[in-house]
């Protein structure tokens, strides 16, 4: 609806009614959460709420457990070289998609795609039949390979977008002051879109270190953090999960205000 001067006024009730979907949405949301970490504190064995008592053993039991420990900090070396490499890759996918005109460009940018289309059980089923074939059993190379081409598409997607938005005369006035290409791309390019290249990392890392679906298939003699937990929950019933998904939650808070520290949540939505 618009007045006289050509604005758009809003409608009376549409406010109300926004903020009341986003409190019961921000409800919907926070009650799973809420019970996991009331839960994780629970003297008893059983998973109760509220709980019959008050106890920390439970996140004694998630450092007892070596398989967690050595589980969670594979889950981070991988998701660490996950992001390293997808990071790297998804840069220059990015600058040959965004900057360059070849023929079957727009295909070549609908095959990295794939992954955001194709179900995850579908994937780590396939690499699970080929690295069989090719007698590929570590499972470390196959999991970090099978990340990378799940996270790939994130990469490319954030990164290109910032690249779309990059003013290219910030290069040419710095190649007219006699910097050459490489000094022009260090010094001003990759500076510029530090944005997207921080919210790339961000979301390769959580991506790989939350992957259960189709690492499953590939976990033989090592196993990640959330493999684990899946392992563990078949035959236990303690509140030890709840723990180990409150520590990770924390871990999550921490690196939104890491992000929105060093870039801000605006810029890295965008």
């Amino acid at each position: 609806m618009q007045d006289q001067g050509g604005r758009y006024k809003q409608r009376p009730g549409v406010g109300a009614t926004v903020v009341a979907l986003s409190c019961l949405g921000f409800f919907a949301i926070s009650i799973p959460v809420v019970v996991m970490i009331v839960t994780s504190f629970n003297a008893t064995p059983d998973l109760n709420f509220p709980p019959s008592g008050v106890s920390l053993k439970w996140y004694l039991n998630v450092f007892k457990r070596t398989a967690f420990l050595r589980s969670c900090q594979l889950s981070f070396v991988l998701a660490a070289l996950t992001s390293i490499v997808s990071l790297v890759l998804g840069f220059l996918s990015s600058l040959g998609l965004v900057r360059y005109k070849f023929i079957g460009r727009d295909i070549l940018h609908s095959i990295l795609l794939i992954p955001l289309i194709v179900p995850e059980v579908v994937i780590g089923c396939s690499l699970l039949i080929l690295f069989n074939k090719l007698h590929q059993y570590n499972s470390i190379i196959n999991i970090l390979i099978l990340h990378i081409i799940l996270v790939l598409p994130y990469s490319i997607n954030v990164i290109s977008a910032n690249l779309v938005r990059f003013d290219m005369t910030l290069e040419e006035a710095a190649m007219s002051l006699k910097a050459n290409k490489i000094t022009t791309f260090w010094l001003i390019t990759v500076p510029m879109i530090k944005e997207g290249l921080i919210a790339s990392a961000i979301f390769s890392f959580v991506i790989s270190f939350n992957n259960f679906t189709a690492t499953v298939f590939l976990v033989r003699t090592k196993s990640t953090l959330p493999v684990e937990i899946f392992s563990y929950i078949r035959t236990e019933s303690d509140p030890t999960v709840c723990c180990i998904s409150t520590l990770l939650f924390c871990f999550v808070v921490i690196v939104i205000l890491v992000a929105e520290r060093l870039v801000g949540m605006e810029k890295l939505a965008k």
